[in-house]
């Protein structure tokens, strides 16, 4: 049996869609989630209850996986737990680090944010979110696994015309 892939937020907006489009490929999904129970989880997917932000927390959840998407949302406040440097670096750090515990190197799929290289943007001003994500993607880079860093922009939930 192939090893999963662990989406980590995979409970969330954006994560539930990475979730169900693997699952449609036929791939094994592992959700990682502080709250998987408030996501509408499709059958079929494994359940792990972690949070970025405590590395004791993930590395059950991420023994074996053949890749990792990290879709956190992160938090906005300018310091403690949900601050963009505890949930985007930190978190970046401890899963990278649970991740490749046991030796494995699985392929790290971190979503971004534009403009993270405009320290003078707007979105910059919550808790430096911008900063925090840039410095996220570069310890990703300087983990030495294979990588995609993917920079969106708005995030709808409607369905692309060529899609449908």
């Amino acid at each position: 049996m192939r090893s999963p892939i662990a989406v980590i937020g995979g409970a969330g907006r954006l994560g539930s869609l990475v979730t169900r489009r693997l699952l449609q490929e036929g791939t094994r999904v592992r959700v990682v989630s502080r709250h998987p129970e408030r996501g509408r989880l499709p059958l079929g997917v494994e359940e792990h209850r972690a949070d970025v932000r405590y590395a004791d927390s993930l590395a059950t959840a991420l023994r074996g996986c053949a890749g990792v998407v990290f879709s956190v949302e992160p938090g906005t406040a300018d310091s403690g737990p949900d601050s963009p440097e505890t949930t985007m670096y930190d978190g970046v750090r401890n899963v990278l680090a649970a991740a490749t515990e046991h030796g494995e190197r699985p392929h790290v799929v971190l979503v971004s944010q534009i403009f993270v290289t405009r320290r003078e943007h707007p979105m910059n001003a919550y808790g430096r979110l911008l900063d925090w994500r840039l410095r996220g993607e570069d310890a990703v880079r300087e983990s030495g696994l294979p990588y995609t860093v993917v920079r969106p922009s708005w995030l709808t939930d409607e369905s692309f015309a060529g899609n449908r």
